[in-house]
């Protein structure tokens, strides 16, 4: 009982990220397209070589961890929120009990925040350097922290141990930081040297760069406002706290909004400079009209999730299908999941290239393949033609081709198989190709 009394807000994170993915997380294909990687990973597939991942693996290879219990959604909602009381315990000790301030942020944002992803494990590990920064931790230990963080998204990582560098000033440190994640580095590279994966590791996340910077450019201009506004106050910092190293770290996470400038990338950098302000305030500073202020934003953003979602609720059901255990669904999209899957697991030499491949591959137990994530830039350097040709080299296949009105979505290779295949018939909102 004691221990439940001192840790009560410990369970009570663990609560608010458990429910907000379940709840909140219903529509973001981003959680599915994660937890199938995490799948494939857990079946024996292999990042790089198997399906394509076109960021470092740490994430899926940690997720993968959870679904060894069970290869279920539910469980892989399990790990995120595990990772979220994880991240939660340093900011505790950072900013104390002012860490109640940062929830009505995330839920005015829908919660995307929660949402089981690289980005957030990035955020962690930010986090994670803050704390040890501020209390002085060896430098070998903080070089591994940037270590994982390559591990977890290489763009982000550069970046953040140039930061690093840059703030400590003294040769020795940098070098000391270095040695401790020399050893993680050439870990990854024989993983990648052993398991054949490093050309296409080079092809999807170096080279690749190029193709996904080129087709993913969104820049939504609300954001782009309050992204300059995070970056005045980056700018306040290093004149006002000169020497703090946390204005480093915190001038290296805008580069999360590359190269998307939309709500859920700017949730990461909003969420740093939160913590920022929080760090340099104490609670005896905030006003009374600012702690009221809190907790109506508090209510009001309770009132704007219940209301935006509350239609889907009404026609909500959490999913029964195989591997997705505590999915919600509506109902109309359940009983067409079950008519699909039927149709789909009748032959076996079938493919998907739609927005709901990991869905169908994963229940049916079919392999995660390059197919299944079918977005600009996630095939490697000139990916979408690489994508055409693989295409051109299947026979005696039946595609399941939906059309998306996403962006991001690559409907040159979604063209490409109705031109070069016979129409069959359709399925739910599927059509049927077959290909010679």
């Amino acid at each position: 009982m004691k221990y439940l009394k001192k840790y009560y807000h410990y369970y009570l994170c663990f609560l608010l990220f458990f429910f907000g993915i379940l709840f909140l997380g219903y529509n973001n294909t981003d959680n599915i397209w994660n937890y199938g990687m995490a799948h494939a990973i857990r079946i024996g597939e292999i990042p790089y070589r198997d399906f394509n991942i076109i960021t470092t693996p740490l994430y899926a290879y940690l997720m993968s961890f959870f679904l060894l219990f069970s290869d279920q959604y539910l469980f892989f909602v399990f790990g995120q929120s595990f990772l979220g009381v994880f991240a939660y315990s340093f900011v505790y000790q950072m900013i104390g009990k002012k860490v109640f301030y940062l929830i009505p942020a995330i839920l005015l944002g829908f919660g995307y925040l929660f949402f089981p992803n690289y980005n957030f494990l990035v955020l962690v590990f930010l986090v994670l350097l803050l704390y040890l920064e501020k209390e002085e931790k060896s430098d070998y230990l903080i070089g591994f922290i940037l270590g994982l963080l390559v591990l977890t998204k290489h763009t982000m990582g550069v970046v953040i141990i140039l930061c690093s560098f840059l703030s400590t000033k003294s040769i020795k440190k940098c070098w000391h930081r270095i040695l401790g994640m020399l050893g993680l580095g050439i870990l990854f590279v024989v993983f990648l040297l052993v398991t054949g994966a490093f050309p296409s590791f080079w092809n999807l996340s170096v080279a690749g760069l190029f193709d996904f910077g080129g087709n993913n450019h969104y820049r939504s201009p609300f954001f782009l406002v309050l992204s300059l506004i995070c970056f005045l106050y980056c700018i306040y910092r290093f004149i006002k706290y000169k020497g703090d190293v946390s204005n480093y770290y915190y001038l290296g996470s805008f580069f999360f909004l590359f190269p998307l400038v939309d709500l859920f990338h700017f949730q990461y950098l909003a969420c740093m400079t939160l913590i920022l302000i929080l760090m340099n305030l104490k609670d005896k500073e905030i006003p009374k009209v600012v702690k009221s202020g809190v907790i109506v934003l508090f209510v009001f953003s309770i009132l704007l999730n219940v209301c935006y979602h509350a239609d889907v609720y009404s026609h909500s059901q959490f999913s029964q299908t195989n591997h997705f255990m505590g999915y919600l669904t509506t109902r109309e999209y359940e009983e067409h999941f079950q008519e699909v899957l039927e149709d789909y697991e009748s032959r076996e030499n079938n493919w998907m290239f739609n927005y709901h491949n990991m869905f169908f591959d994963i229940a049916s137990n079919h392999p995660i393949s390059y197919m299944d994530i079918p977005l600009y830039g996630n095939f490697g350097y000139d990916g979408t033609n690489s994508m055409i040709k693989k295409v051109d080299d299947m026979h005696d296949v039946y595609f399941y081709v939906s059309d998306h009105e996403n962006i991001q979505y690559a409907k040159e290779i979604y063209e490409h198989i109705k031109e070069t295949s016979t129409y069959s018939y359709s399925v739910w909102i599927f059509d049927v190709y077959y290909k010679e």
